[in-house]
């Protein structure tokens, strides 16, 4: 539509310009071959170049024959922004700004005098529409290239959230299993109890792990932007993960001073709470059943929570170190609070254990 009212605007102004500078019959045929060149812009963008061949053809007949400059004007500097706005090719855009400096040479030597300053005005009308469908194009380019830079990032970071919230749910499955099938496997043949009670343990994990995994997967076929984590409908509630210690073998003991505001943020929330289960789960997997503490302090515009263990009898035990290179683990729980605008320490102590702070804003934060 645009394109046809632009074209029926270049052939009334053509047949304006043309009328008023002969009104004889014989500038029938020059209205003729104007119109007929200012229609052709209707199909400009899909031929580009034909269209800008006719145009600017007509245009030097209109100027030599017809002794008007200005008639196709418009339409000519409308093909030349058309082509330098719709083609990539470089030696095209040369080509289209060559051939419009001609015609405006040919244009000007229609004058008697001052063909100089005729030209210069022609070829700069000429140039610039060149140079603007070129600007335009370049713009769009780089909105286009940024658009899918963006949409990568995008992409990026919803994978690494999915990574993120398939290792939180499995791992502490994952653990607790390959603890309490340790200690089922070593006191099967001693105390058949609790063997059994390891075996129970192992199944309530696997249940649990599942159901978790069923449930991110509806949320994965969901619309998209929903989350994948749900967030606690009490944020003060860690009776789950007190539970959760306990099917893992772990003697926790929670502490809080103060709770959660009620304008804090879900994602802290979630954070909070994923990265207590992490912390709790690492303690499981290295160092076994021993004692751990939870400690939560809401003061000021965040929350700082300490997970802390002692070490075990086992690793006290060894000659050599433990691998203390950061997991997956670990390096999750550094993005959730990196995330937020927090921060994250975790780092063995010097009595033994090994002990993880975080400091999480109640509201995102810029790091």
């Amino acid at each position: 539509m645009i394109d046809a009212l632009l074209a029926v605007g270049a052939a009334a102004f053509a047949v304006g310009a043309l009328i008023n500078e002969n009104a004889s019959g014989s500038a029938l045929p020059l209205i003729g071959l104007a119109v007929v060149a200012a229609l052709s812009l209707i199909v400009r963008r899909k031929h580009a170049v034909p269209v800008l061949a006719v145009v600017l053809i007509a245009r030097l007949l209109v100027a030599w024959v017809g002794e008007n400059e200005m008639a196709l004007s418009p339409a000519a500097a409308l093909a030349l922004y058309t082509l330098a706005r719709h083609s990539d090719r470089r030696p095209v855009l040369i080509g289209s700004a060559v051939a419009g400096t001609v015609v405006a040479a040919g244009v000007a030597l229609v004058g008697d005098d001052q063909i100089i300053t005729e030209f210069l005005g022609e070829a700069a009308q000429m140039l610039l529409a060149v140079a603007v469908g070129d600007a335009v194009r370049n713009r769009e380019r780089r909105l286009e290239d940024r658009i899918e830079t963006e949409a990568v990032a995008r992409v990026q970071a919803e994978r690494l959230r999915i990574a993120r919230d398939l290792h939180d749910v499995v791992a502490h499955g994952l653990s607790v299993i390959a603890v309490q099938s340790g200690v089922a496997s070593h006191l099967l043949d001693r105390d058949l109890e609790q063997a059994r009670e390891a075996l129970d343990a192992i199944n309530t994990a696997g249940r649990s792990s599942l159901e978790e995994l069923r449930s991110m997967v509806g949320v994965l076929r969901a619309d998209e932007g929903a989350e994948l984590l749900p967030v606690p409908t009490d944020p003060d509630d860690f009776s789950a993960a007190e539970a959760q210690a306990a099917v893992a073998g772990l003697d926790l003991r929670i502490s809080a001073s103060g709770q959660f505001p009620p304008t804090a943020s879900d994602a802290c929330v979630v954070a909070v709470h994923r990265i207590v289960q992490e912390a709790l789960t690492n303690v499981a997997r290295h160092a076994g059943a021993v004692s751990a503490e939870l400690e939560l302090d809401h003061a000021g515009d965040a929350v700082t929570l300490r997970v802390t263990n002692e070490s075990s009898a086992e690793l006290s035990d060894r000659t050599s170190q433990p691998d203390l290179q950061p997991g997956a683990g670990i390096i999750g729980m550094t993005e959730r609070a990196l995330s937020l605008g927090g921060s994250l320490e975790a780092r063995p102590q010097p009595q033994g254990g090994f002990l993880v702070v975080a400091v999480l804003p109640y509201h995102r934060t810029s790091s």
